[in-house]
């Protein structure tokens, strides 16, 4: 009978991390440190099966490190590599090391994007039968600030899939792919693409806020830029394809290695937002607020993967489905309102 190490309740799981090394459940008690290669090959396999960990350093000279997990993970962690090795013997042959990660491929992409402008293709047509026109799809779900707050909540959401011509949904789709699709490699296609949309919806809410009546305004591009704070956000969390949560030492010292480590991506997405989110016929707006809704977002799930891992693919599938249910679910409401 194999025992497990006893799950603590999740605040003490969230907030107070255990690591240990993961080389003696492996390789024994008097296991030495590990070379840069084989430290990385174990990264990649834990890192495919969702598992936190983080690799530490222990001589530079040499090379040599140190893969650690988190000791409720322990026990999962040391069987997922030892069943790496039984079924592929390192002596055999030549490792080559595919690429693990929990990435998801474009497919779900190209679905998320392909729907995006096969909307577009739908609701600039007319069907005098069923009385709908495109201005009525206009008028009933653009970000018009006044409307959403007086209550018109899905307007948030409806407002995303909304666009002025054919070049403004192409070009929304094709950025908006990429940065989704960057997301999805380092979280999966469930979770990157629920997030996108909330952040999004949090990007227009802002906005409107900020800007109140009469401001008006349509485009997945809040959601786009909103995938763009995800990526600068969850940056600072990974090292070598997996999850390191904040470092060790003192309080103040891991905070400082975080904002380090994070000024490079916020500030390439703050350079990102510069260049194509602030040009003419553009809301500058709903870009950078729907930048800094996903950099919320995306530290609160960097911060709980490194505690509690990924979704797993069930899940993850789950995630994605809700994603694309979310404008669906409010066009639905917004016309029987």
């Amino acid at each position: 009978m194999r025992t497990q190490t006893p799950r603590p309740h999740f605040l003490k799981r969230a907030f107070l991390p255990t690591w240990t090394d993961l080389a003696p459940s492996v390789l024994g008690k008097e296991a030495p440190p590990l070379d840069n290669r084989t430290a990385k090959l174990w990264s990649l396999v834990l890192s495919s099966r969702h598992i936190p960990h983080r690799t530490r350093q222990i001589d530079r000279s040499t090379g040599t490190q140190s893969i650690q997990v988190q000791a409720w993970f322990a026990d999962r962690a040391a069987e997922e590599v030892n069943l790496y090795l039984s079924e592929n013997n390192p002596g055999s042959q030549k490792i080559v090391l595919p690429d693990l990660r929990p990435v998801s491929g474009l497919e779900p992409t190209f679905i998320g994007m392909g729907m995006l402008i096969l909307f577009f293709w739908v609701y600039t047509r007319t069907y005098p039968a069923f009385g709908l026109y495109p201005l009525l799809w206009k008028q009933l779900g653009s970000a018009d600030a006044g409307a959403i707050l007086s209550g018109e909540w899905w307007r948030l959401f409806t407002a995303l899939t909304l666009h002025g011509d054919g070049a403004h949904v192409l070009g929304n789709a094709i950025i908006g792919g990429v940065f989704v699709w960057l997301v999805s490699r380092r979280l999966g296609a469930g979770l990157a693409w629920i997030l996108t949309i909330l952040a999004g919806g949090f990007g227009n809410l802002l906005n409107s806020m900020a800007l109140s009546a009469p401001h008006n305004a349509i485009g997945f591009s809040t959601a786009s830029f909103g995938a763009a704070g995800l990526l600068a956000a969850i940056a600072p969390f990974g090292v070598g394809g997996g999850f390191h949560g904040l470092g060790n030492g003192s309080l103040p010292r891991r905070m400082y290695e975080f904002i380090r480590s994070a000024m490079v991506p916020v500030a390439a997405g703050l350079g990102l937002l510069a260049m194509l989110g602030a040009g003419e016929n553009t809301d500058l707006g709903a870009h950078l607020f729907g930048f800094l809704s996903g950099l919320c977002l995306g530290v609160g799930t960097g911060f709980f993967s490194t505690r509690l891992g990924l979704p797993n693919k069930k899940m993850d599938g789950g995630l994605y489905l809700a994603a694309l249910a979310i404008p669906i679910f409010s066009w639905l409401y917004a016309w029987l309102a």
